[in-house]
């Protein structure tokens, strides 16, 4: 038997958003256990210096604002929590989604999944991602992407993965989704579940937005086009090798 959770991040003062993900997780009758948040609005200039500075940040291109830094924070807090408690896998999620499907459903799937996975994504950005290769499992396919989308408000993540994600810098260099973009740096197993059985809410606005606003964070354009151009030829060498790999598993199991 399998060892799991379902992890739901959610900050002291949204309330709101922690009974509406509630009532959504006790209709499915889905366990789970609240992670408090880190509030990045709380996070002093001192604490922000020990985690993160943007002068030798030279991994993304723009400032980090309190929330971004308060995110990823929970975020390893989950991962941790994984860790600790030896859990086999977690459900993680935000406070502000969807659940369009069946958790319960992901939860027995998984179950049945080869251990060839670090970390699957429930849910995608606006911006879609091209989808290279399929496996299907069930009524679901499990996908790899040419680029991981953006977002982290709905995965789920295996012990493995967990110690993965836990390896990182010293500081932090960049948001916690974009970082999983990078996934060849700590060699993490990342794909997608289709159809999607969670998707971002629209209803709240970002508490991210809500601490400074991204748009007008403090950027350099002659990095962020350096950071491009690296990221595009890293991603595509590595993602080559990766389905490379996927293929040639396939057909050995054919």
């Amino acid at each position: 038997m399998l060892k799991h959770d379902c992890f739901v991040i959610n900050l002291d003062r949204s309330p709101q958003r922690y009974e509406r993900i509630t009532s959504q997780l006790e209709n499915q009758k889905i366990e789970f256990t609240r992670l408090s948040a880190v509030d990045g609005s709380e996070l002093s200039n001192r604490n922000v210096d020990s985690l993160y500075q943007y002068a030798h940040a030279d991994a993304y291109y723009k400032q980090l604002n309190k929330g971004e830094i308060g995110c990823y924070l929970s975020h390893i807090n989950a991962w941790q929590r994984i860790v600790d408690n030896a859990l086999d896998f977690a459900i993680v999620l935000e406070d502000d989604v969807n659940l369009m499907g069946d958790l319960s459903r992901i939860i027995t799937l998984v179950k049945k999944l080869p251990d060839d996975w670090d970390y699957i994504k429930l849910a995608e950005h606006s911006r879609t991602r091209q989808v290279l290769h399929r496996q299907q499992f069930d009524s679901f396919q499990r996908v790899t992407y040419n680029k991981i989308p953006a977002r982290a408000c709905a995965q789920i993540i295996s012990l493995s993965g967990a110690k993965k994600l836990l390896s990182q810098p010293e500081k932090i260099l960049r948001p916690v989704d974009i970082d999983l973009q990078y996934w060849w740096e700590k060699d993490l197993r990342v794909f997608g579940l289709m159809p999607y059985p969670v998707e971002p809410s629209q209803q709240f606005a970002s508490d991210i937005d809500y601490v400074a606003q991204r748009k007008i964070a403090k950027r350099k354009r002659w990095k962020r086009i350096k950071q491009l151009f690296e990221f595009y030829w890293l991603n595509r060498r590595f993602t080559q090798r990766r389905l490379a790999f996927l293929n040639a598993t396939n057909k050995s199991s054919e």
